[in-house]
């Protein structure tokens, strides 16, 4: 039996940074359903003179930090400043980051319900989303 659901890490390219808070509802939204955690956030920025700036998870309102699930003393630095410099590499003047850590925690029923079966996962293997949309249009074109 497991515990844990995957964790998806996903890395965000922000070219003309705006936070308006959307990204953070939505989050706060999965959680709620029980679909997501959020293990861990790191926000960088790059700035006109190339200087570096760092927003961090515990930047966030404990009622912020509790909507999304988070738990800081659990989970809190699966990023560190060593995944920062290497994102900080490529990034240029004026943009932004985000990177995420996100827990399937949807998963852990499910996987729970098909080991109790006997069978196993043989193979996982994740499609982007773009993938998937192109398949169902060229589907539909062709059709």
């Amino acid at each position: 039996m497991i515990t844990r659901g995957p964790v998806d890490v996903v890395v965000l390219a922000i070219g003309e940074p705006r936070f308006d808070g959307s990204v953070l509802t939505e989050l706060e939204r999965q959680v709620a359903a029980g679909t997501i955690r959020v293990l861990d956030i790191m926000v960088l920025m790059k700035d006109q003179d190339g200087q570096h700036i760092a927003f961090d998870i515990n930047d966030l309102q404990p009622s912020q930090m509790a909507a999304l699930g988070f738990n800081p003393s659990e989970t809190h630095g699966l990023f560190n400043r060593e995944d920062a410099d290497t994102l900080y590499e490529g990034m240029v003047s004026d943009s932004a980051v985000a990177a995420l850590a996100i827990e399937h925690i949807w998963a852990v029923s499910l996987v729970n319900a098909i080991a109790s079966t006997g069978a196993e996962v043989a193979m996982n293997v994740r499609v982007p989303a773009l993938v998937v949309d192109e398949a169902f249009a060229s589907i539909a074109t062709s059709a």
